[in-house]
């Protein structure tokens, strides 16, 4: 193993052990296991290489301390936010059912007839409110479309649709005018 791929090594080690991320913990724990497989190596016989031996067991226990303890700490946030999950899908799954247990009784109430009176009074208002109130002095259609053909000069056809006239009417009042105004 070169010493670059030494350096490599033990900072993904230390990578898995200090990253506050379980899923980088977990990636850089693989890419030293990766690199340890190519030279044949466990990852305890990667990191000794390069450096100096670990001829005393205070050392090789200190280290195998450190490794057990980055796995148990990975191990503890994986199982913590395994029961975080299953505690929100819990949550979740709850309330999804109490609420179709709910409609399914609103439903079962309206069926029988509860609140009918009150619910279709809610659906006039709504209507309502979504309609343009209605002027209910409205000017007599002939005596409007007098009006129009006299000061504007909109074609026929829209002025019986404004005042609610067929077209034959309005043309029999814009003939009537002009040979009044003949006369």
């Amino acid at each position: 193993m070169t010493s670059t791929e030494h350096d490599r090594f033990k900072n993904l080690l230390l990578m898995a052990k200090e990253s506050p991320f379980k899923g980088e913990r977990r990636n850089a724990l693989d890419a030293a296991e990766r690199i340890a497989r190519r030279y044949n190596m466990t990852i305890e016989e990667a990191a000794r290489f390069g450096s100096e031996p670990m001829q005393n067991t205070k050392q090789r226990a200190q280290f195998n301390a450190v490794f057990q303890e980055a796995k148990a700490e990975a191990d503890v946030r994986e199982q913590t936010f395994s029961e975080i999950s299953k505690f929100y899908r819990n949550v979740e799954d709850r309330a999804r059912t109490e609420k179709a247990r709910h409609e399914e009784a609103l439903e079962a109430a309206y069926a029988r007839g509860l609140d009918a009176n009150e619910r279709r009074q809610r659906k006039r208002e709504a209507r309502q409110a979504w309609q343009a109130p209605q002027n209910n002095r409205r000017r007599d259609p002939l005596v409007h479309a007098r009006v129009l053909l006299r000061e504007t000069r909109l074609p026929i056809s829209d002025i019986a649709s404004i005042c609610g006239l067929d077209i034959w009417t309005v043309v029999g009042l814009k003939l009537k005018m002009r040979r009044t105004a003949l006369n």
